[in-house]
């Protein structure tokens, strides 16, 4: 108990010297903080653009169709997955989806593109549909004849809202799909590069031309809560009503996203770990010279006899509780810069690509692990950095210290 008594006076005695050593933890704690802060709302942004623009949180689809899509694996929408997918809790919205290529016709160039058959109304509760328009209208749920090109296809074939597109194709039958389309809509030109060569149908429309009747390549679920996109597609697999349907959230249907952006978090990890290492050092010359500066002070009580090994723990011991209270100190204005960063990002331009999506800005994301993390390192390399200067201290002799003096 009196160690305890000692690092609390000693922490109160100096109180110019204990506040310079705090504000150095303190500071580095709120750095490390919005350093954490920023890596979190970065790739967070980025799993939602992917997961909220694009694929949703989970997708159902035919057994191989990850591995090897094709126009014949298909499924039926029956009544039975539609009602599972109404009464899982957690699913709020989903949207049927066909997927297919065909050659494109304009009045004066021609082109290549991916066609994706949706129900307009469920893919806007999905991904936003509208969101993406530069200009135009989403087609109306009643249309069979209007077409959205993504910018590279409207570039492509040099065309204007309202232009008429020949579409030609192959049927699931064998046949050829062909039919004439009308243009509603652009995509945004800064759309993610998946949706620039991209082009949208009507859902029953899609499923007409491509002689599908009423079956569907994908079902594109979104959840309530997209942190737990993994669990729920087992929960959902064990419910499906027939074994020819496979569950997988975003991170396999995206795998080369998911693993190219676990090996960046790993990069990251790194160079969070050499901004610790910059703030450990920080903080161990603060404390050297805390603890250099008493020496005389250490010699005293040695020669009174206090033994070595009180002194080393009565270092340690407050240097923890100052890493305790400059901790706690930075709380608050920690959660407060990372909040405010949230919501007023930093701007970059020009626009960034990554894994083929475009954004502008950094936004930070004031999680707890960007306050628990940085706070336990930082208490804990307080701890450690101060048992070099506790053994130096406690080492010492004290009639060369005096001497000194």
């Amino acid at each position: 108990m009196l160690v305890w008594k000692i690092a609390f006076r000693n922490l109160y005695r100096q109180k110019s010297r204990s506040l310079l050593c705090g504000s150095s933890i303190c500071g580095a704690f709120i750095l490390f903080s919005i350093s954490l802060g920023f890596s979190d709302g970065t790739y967070g942004t980025i799993i939602r653009m992917l997961t909220e623009n694009h694929s949703g949180h989970v997708q159902i689809h035919r057994k191989g169709y990850l591995d090897n899509p094709s126009l014949h694996r298909n499924f039926k929408l029956e009544g039975e997955l539609v009602n599972i997918l109404r009464e899982h809790e957690e699913v709020q919205s989903w949207s049927a989806r066909i997927h297919s290529a065909a050659l494109m016709f304009g009045e004066h160039k021609s082109g290549f593109g991916r066609i994706t058959g949706i129900d307009p109304k469920q893919e806007e509760q999905v991904t936003g549909l509208s969101r993406k328009l530069e200009s135009g209208r989403v087609f109306e749920e009643s249309s069979d004849r209007e077409i959205i090109l993504g910018s590279r296809l409207r570039n492509l074939l040099k065309v204007e809202i309202g232009d008429e597109v020949v579409l030609l194709g192959q049927g699931a039958d064998g046949s050829i799909a062909n039919d004439l389309f009308v243009i509603s809509g652009f995509l945004k030109a800064d759309s993610e590069l998946q949706e620039v060569n991209r082009a949208y149908l009507p859902l029953k429309t899609a499923q007409e031309f491509f002689s599908l009747g009423s079956r569907v390549h994908e079902l594109a679920l979104h959840l309530r809560e997209d942190g737990y996109a993994r669990e729920q597609a087992v929960e959902i697999q064990q419910k499906m009503p027939h074994e020819e349907l496979e569950v997988h959230p975003w991170q396999v249907v995206e795998e080369a996203f998911y693993k190219a952006m676990a090996a960046d978090m790993e990069g990251n990890w790194i160079t969070q770990l050499v901004i610790l290492f910059i703030v450990a050092l920080l903080i161990l010359i603060t404390v050297l010279m805390n603890t250099l500066e008493r020496q005389h002070e250490f010699g005293v009580l040695l020669a009174l006899g206090t033994s070595p090994g009180f002194i080393f723990r009565s270092i340690v011991l407050e240097m923890t509780l100052l890493g305790c209270f400059s901790v706690l100190t930075g709380l608050l204005p920690a959660y407060a810069l990372n909040w405010y960063f949230s919501q007023n990002g930093i701007v970059i331009e020009p626009a960034m690509e990554y894994g083929g999506m475009v954004f502008d800005q950094l936004l930070s994301e004031p999680t707890l692990s960007s306050l628990i993390i940085p706070a336990f390192a930082a208490v804990l390399t307080a701890f450690l950095v101060a048992l070099y200067p506790a053994f130096k201290a406690a080492r010492s002799v004290p009639v060369e210290i005096m001497n000194q003096a």
